[in-house]
């Protein structure tokens, strides 16, 4: 493929020269993340009475044309199975499931599933609406959904990830972070086991903390999590509220470093959501330079997925960018 010419700015040249530490950059020409994209498409607006609308699959192809080769479906537990061992392939949601799957696969685009929520039945004492009781009281309760997916939908589906930014309160109703850490460890070694008995060979996703929070890697891991996944996420995102310490791309050599400290080190890092930041919607690069910083300094992060929102004049840039390789890393 002929190579383009394409600068993102003086910062973005700056990334190939030299990596963040000031060390020269790698000799080679390593190719970047994949490139993946969130796709809502379980949501109700996008579908009629039982049947996808055109936006569906107008939204799905222009993902594709874009570069995007992996999306992220967001599956909730509780309307999945209402009732304890009552989920069914043919209830409405997860046929909307299958059928986002299907047209994904018609168009060479593998899928990332990510769990979330848990059903009333799973919380006994809660409020049926509370919006903060996210964690299952018994995490083993989450078992039985979980093999009933992997092996319904698991020849279909490249890898799950078991919750969405579990370390945040409001995602799992636990306010002390060392709790929050040690009750998702344990519901993510549960997970993990009805994933792989459902699919031998299943991939299991270590649910994304929001921006890359390595005090919430460190608790995981120091709470029994290693065996029980096969990529490590990150949620990094560029916005003014991030905790000062666990900003961004820039904090990961911190989630490296523990990574490395429990004997981890070469697994597979995947961005399962990020964004750009808003405050500079006219630099098409601003989406660039994180990728880049990634394929130059950070060869462990093998997948960036996109946010909804992005616009289009970013995804053109990022396209351009992407144009540049002939191929992306491995996501294994």
């Amino acid at each position: 493929m002929r190579r383009r010419t394409f600068v993102v700015s003086a910062a973005g040249a700056a990334l190939a020269t030299t990596t963040p530490t000031g060390a020269p950059a790698l000799a080679a020409d390593p190719l970047p993340p994949a490139l993946g994209a969130r796709f809502p498409g379980m949501g109700r607006g996008y579908w009629r009475g039982g049947r996808p609308r055109s936006a569906f699959h107008r939204h799905l192809d222009t993902l594709r044309a874009y570069g995007v080769g992996l999306v992220r479906v967001d599956v909730s537990w509780p309307k999945s199975e209402r009732r304890r061992g009552r989920a069914r392939a043919g209830h409405p949601y997860n046929r909307r499931l299958g059928v986002v799957l299907d047209a994904a696969a018609e168009r060479g685009v593998e899928v990332l599933v990510t769990l979330h929520d848990s059903p009333a039945w799973a919380r006994p004492g809660a409020a049926s609406r509370d919006p903060s009781a996210r964690f299952p009281e018994d995490p083993e309760a989450v078992r039985p959904w979980a093999e009933w997916l992997g092996a319904t939908y698991g020849d279909r589906v490249r890898a799950w990830e078991v919750w969405r930014e579990p370390n945040l309160p409001d995602a799992t109703g636990v306010t002390g972070p060392g709790e929050r850490a040690a009750r998702y460890a344990a519901l993510l070694r549960a997970c993990s086991a009805g994933l792989k008995a459902g699919r031998p060979g299943a991939v299991v996703v270590l649910g994304g903390p929001r921006h890359t929070d390595h005090r919430f890697v460190r608790d995981v891991y120091a709470a029994g999590a290693r065996d029980h996944f096969d990529v490590l996420a990150l949620r990094p995102r560029q916005d003014p509220g991030a905790p000062p310490g666990v900003r961004q791309v820039a904090n990961f050599p911190a989630v490296a470093e523990v990574m490395r400290a429990y004997r981890d080190g070469d697994k597979p890092v995947w961005w399962t959501d990020f964004a750009a930041a808003a405050s500079a919607p006219e630099d098409p690069g601003a989406l660039v330079r994180p990728f880049e910083l990634a394929r130059l300094a950070h060869p462990q992060i093998r997948l960036g997925v996109l946010a909804p929102g992005v616009s289009p004049h970013r995804l053109a840039a990022l396209r351009d960018y992407y144009q540049r390789y002939d191929g992306r890393r491995p996501l294994l």
